[in-house]
């Protein structure tokens, strides 16, 4: 009997160091250690992730960027085509509206020969919308009066010659004119002539200068090109010369 209870006994103590030694052995499973790897896993992993976002954050700035940059050519190349388009623009002013009483305007270039029926000359004339009046080159200008009237009498120089042809005119009125490079204003006269140009014929204003200095006897300002004509600044001599070189042919009236 003692020796079967000092078995059991040593049995019994067997069981109970083996049961510490496997519940030492596991207690690493879910003890303190391993939640700290873990939390250590999950803040890196909460990092990574805070870098990630980071990333993606620059990355759509640098998109946002871009496609301002983008945006932004993309105008300039609107631009650009609109500035190339504008001169096919211009030149398709040929097909304009109708006017009032079925006239289309005539299309004129920066450049034209003018007709002038009563002289029968035909002078180099230089088309400026920015001029309010037409100015005439003139030379010997002196001005005096004939029944009451006042008058004016002037030269023009016949083109591809030095002859000078005198005209005598009615003056219509006198204006100050300031020259851009001065600030003292000049005193010019003003006539009416008789023009054609294409198959526009009309009696506008001019103003008496001596424009022996510029490259062109005559300048058409806004009250010749108002309502009748549109201008195509891209070319020149564009307007049909058929009809004032048939006028020239069969002779106009007199001085």
């Amino acid at each position: 009997m003692p020796l079967f209870s000092s078995r059991c006994l040593l049995a019994a103590g067997l069981f109970v160091l083996g049961g510490c030694a496997a519940t030492s052995t596991s207690a690493p499973e879910g003890g303190p250690d391993v939640e700290a790897q873990l939390l250590q896993r999950m803040d890196a992993c909460l990092a990574g992730q805070e870098r990630t976002a980071a990333r993606l954050q620059e990355q759509a700035q640098q998109l946002q960027a871009q496609g301002q940059q983008l945006a932004a050519l993309a105008e300039q190349v609107t631009g650009a085509q609109a500035d190339e388009e504008a001169p096919a623009a211009a030149a398709r002013q040929r097909d304009c509206p109708a006017q009032p009483g079925g006239q289309k305007k005539l299309v004129v270039g920066q450049m034209e020969k003018v007709w002038l029926p009563n002289l029968e000359l035909e002078l180099a004339a230089r088309v400026d919308t920015g001029a309010e009046t037409a100015s005439l080159d003139a030379r010997d200008i002196e001005k005096f009066e004939r029944n009451g009237e006042r008058w004016v009498r002037f030269s023009i120089v016949k083109p591809g010659t030095e002859e000078l042809i005198a005209v005598e005119r009615k003056l219509s009125r006198t204006v100050s004119i300031v020259q851009s490079n001065s600030d003292e204003s000049e005193r010019r006269p003003v006539i009416k002539l008789s023009i054609m140009l294409g198959d526009v014929s009309q009696t506008a204003e001019f103003t008496l200068s001596d424009r022996s200095h510029l490259d062109y006897q005559m300048l058409l300002g806004r009250n010749v090109l108002q309502d009748v004509m549109v201008v195509d600044v891209s070319r020149k001599n564009i307007a049909d010369r058929s009809i004032q070189i048939r006028t020239a042919e069969a002779g106009g009236p007199g001085r």
